[in-house]
């Protein structure tokens, strides 16, 4: 099976088999960017309001009533404020509007398409969970290593957000365990990124060069981050969780994934903030290394759950679930 013939396969990904003509029409797409965007924001507004007021009603600024949303929105706002409240409160509100905004606009783009909602998460005939779990596990144990690679590298002597985060071992844990929150946010993510975007790319082009990069720098261009080493790196990230949606027919195995990462970052590298003046602009040697390590990484992972019979019978992962290889595939396309 060769690597080019493994790549032109993806062309005929399951997962973006339902995608015809109709996917194409202009009112169509106009539809669902005009009614997702509104019933988005609607949703993130919604959210927004439900942690900020039950922030509110737990501390001091229940005091000032409904002003107290303003005051929270200030401390959110201001990038030198931290502590452990704080950065809950942005964890949660970041996973219910962000969040909110994705899964509703999926939501309308599965309403104006016909579609069952099921249908941008996976190509089975059910999710799969347990291919969710694999990607945790198996990018857990990618992941560690490259993490602890990060902090040797950076070398800048700060300490453990987890460790930093709080004083008091409970703290530490109720931080620790607030990372359950990453769970949605990464799989609101994967949804409207690798699942509605990705098939919507392929009613234009089935390329894998198409869907993986276009849909990889528009991930990364969403961040706001576009310092040379942060956008590659995202970009990175976006293209391989492509690859995993596109081979194994759905993003269960990718979310997994971007929650590890996501959980790795916040707890051992940088605590959730609205402050990226620390991070790093420019590509060094060590980071591209390391960008190098994270693609190779997602494609071998997937790989391993795409050939291994007992990895794939464990994920209840059919055979047909999986993007045949192209045999006479020469060259990438």
């Amino acid at each position: 099976m060769s690597v080019w013939g493994v790549w032109a396969g993806l062309a005929d990904s399951v997962f973006v088999a339902d995608i015809d003509d109709s996917d194409r029409r202009p009112a169509r797409i106009a539809a669902t960017i005009a009614v997702g965007l509104a019933a988005g924001l609607a949703a993130a507004v919604a959210g927004w309001l439900l942690v900020s007021l039950a922030y509110i009603l737990a501390t001091d600024h229940g005091v000032h009533g409904l002003r107290g949303l303003g005051h929270v929105a200030a401390r959110m706002a201001d990038v030198r404020a931290g502590g452990l409240a704080l950065t809950l409160l942005r964890l949660g509100v970041a996973t219910v509007t962000d969040g909110g905004f994705l899964f509703a606009f999926v939501a309308v783009a599965a309403i104006v398409a016909r579609r069952r909602l099921r249908a941008y998460v996976t190509a089975a005939a059910h999710i799969r969970w347990r291919l969710f779990a694999m990607g945790v596990v198996l990018s857990a144990l990618f992941m560690a290593p490259l993490v602890a690679a990060d902090r040797l590298l950076s070398m800048d002597g700060t300490a453990l957000p987890i460790l930093t985060i709080s004083s008091l071992p409970a703290g530490r844990l109720v931080y620790a365990l607030s990372t359950l929150l990453l769970i949605p946010a990464a799989a609101a993510e994967e949804l409207f990124f690798r699942g509605w975007l990705l098939r919507q790319m392929a009613a234009f082009s089935r390329r894998p060069a198409v869907l993986i990069g276009v849909t990889a720098l528009i991930f990364s261009a969403v961040h706001f981050d576009f310092s040379p080493d942060g956008f590659l790196t995202r970009a990175l990230m976006g293209a391989g969780f492509a690859y995993m949606t596109l081979r194994l027919g759905g993003i269960e195995f990718s979310a997994g994934v971007h929650t590890i990462n996501n959980t790795l970052i916040v707890l051992f590298l940088q605590p959730l903030s609205l402050d990226t003046a620390a991070a790093s602009p420019n590509i060094t040697p060590g980071s591209a290394l390391e960008d190098v390590a994270l693609i190779a990484g997602y494609i071998l992972i997937t790989e391993v759950v795409a050939r291994a019979p007992s990895l794939r019978r464990w994920a209840g992962l059919r055979s047909e679930e999986i993007s045949r290889a192209d045999a006479n595939a020469a060259h990438p396309s």
